[in-house]
């Protein structure tokens, strides 16, 4: 009852205001959405709140959970080779490309590109210590 006699104190005064400092018609229409969304929002929390606690608490649950517990499990896939090279290093890597750190989808696992940390010219070592794996866009623009 507290949120309807605020709301039609914040109309009354808005009808006064006007009157006085006349407003343009896209002010009247943001204030009529304002007024809506309010009366909107005073009847989910009179009327569902056990709808609006149970979207607060997914709200919640999802901005605290990390990054990575979105992504899928993957040590469930069937369909990559846990001995497969590129799989072993974006699992070292956190599932992220070396360079940009944006996740590594595996179903596109195949067009990411293999890169050694220090090229075999400047005296890196050829094994999977030295290797990292990119994303085409960053392996296209590496700095090597």
């Amino acid at each position: 009852m507290n949120g309807i006699t605020l709301l039609i104190i914040v109309i009354i005064g808005g009808y006064f205001y006007n009157n006085r400092y006349p407003q343009t018609l896209w002010n009247k229409i943001y204030f009529g959405i304002g007024c809506s969304l309010f009366l909107l929002f005073l009847y989910f929390m009179n009327y569902q709140q056990p709808f609006v606690y149970k979207m607060a608490k997914n709200i919640k649950d999802i901005q605290t959970q990390p990054l990575h517990a979105a992504l899928p499990d993957f040590t469930t896939n069937t369909t990559v080779q846990s001995n497969n090279i590129k799989y072993q290093l974006a699992n070292k890597q956190g599932l992220r490309c070396a360079s940009c750190k944006n996740p590594i989808s595996l179903r596109d696992l195949e067009s990411y590109k293999l890169s050694y940390d220090m090229p075999l010219e400047h005296g890196g070592h050829n094994d999977l210590t030295n290797l990292k794996i990119m994303c085409p866009t960053c392996f296209q623009f590496r700095n090597n």
